[in-house]
This record gives structure tokens, sequence and C-alpha cells, in this order.
């Protein structure tokens, strides 16, 4: 019986940290968003939102290009750098440990700074790539 009673006990309290770092992914995406973005262009990138998707677990970043990296063939090109260095990121940010652990998403999307509609690149990281 008391088995039981630890087990169920275990499960309540995993069930209420998964649905609070739902919660949580949720109201900072909208408090990075509603406070930084747009961010200054640096290095002909801007960030424009960033949004949690609750449906696939997603934490999805919106950017945008300017000047010579607002450029499709050079990012088709490139493509394979881009990816490199965009999932060494996600590596490395200590701040998307907890995430990392739940088995998040982390998808990257980049638009044409010239022309908003245009995505440039689109990339998905899932568990056991990062």
């Amino acid at each position: 019986m008391k088995k039981i009673l630890l087990l169920l006990l275990v499960t309540c309290c995993l069930t209420a940290c998964y649905d609070n770092l739902e919660e949580r992914a949720q109201k900072e995406c909208i408090e990075y968003t509603e406070k930084k973005c747009p961010t200054p262009i640096t290095n002909n990138t801007r960030v424009d939102s960033m949004v949690y998707e609750s449906q696939t677990r997603t934490i999805h970043y919106y950017h945008s290009l300017f000047n010579e990296a607002d450029n499709a063939a050079a990012i088709r090109q490139n493509q394979a750098e881009l990816r490199k260095k965009l999932l060494d990121g996600v590596r490395n940010e200590i701040a998307l440990e907890k995430y990392k652990e739940a088995g998040f998403n982390f998808r990257y999307t980049f638009h044409s700074g010239k022309n908003p509609s245009k995505i440039l690149f689109d990339v998905t990281y899932k568990k056991g790539e990062y």
C-alpha cells in the first residue's frame, strides 16, 4: 500500500513539473518577445519573436536577415555551416538546459528583411540531435 501511495505521489509531482515547464516556456517566450523584440540588428540579423508551440513542444525563434545576409543563394550554399552553428548554439546554451532535459524541440526560421514573407532558412532540432 505504501508503495502504491509513493508511486502516485511521484507521478503527480512529475506531471506537475511537466505542466509547469510548459507554462514556463510559454511565459518566457511571451515576456522575451514583449520586452526585447524586435532586437537591434547585430551581424545583419534581428530576432523578431520567440514563440512556444505547445502542440509540438517547440521553442520557435523568428529572425530577419538584412544587408548581405539577406541572400537566398548564399544561404543555400552555406546551409550546412548555418545548421551546425545553430545546433552548437542549442547544445551550448545553459538557459535551455531544463528544456533540453525535457525533450523540447528548438526551431529557427529566418526571413528576408526586404521581403518578410520570404523564408530563407528553417530548421528544427529535436532531442537526440542536440
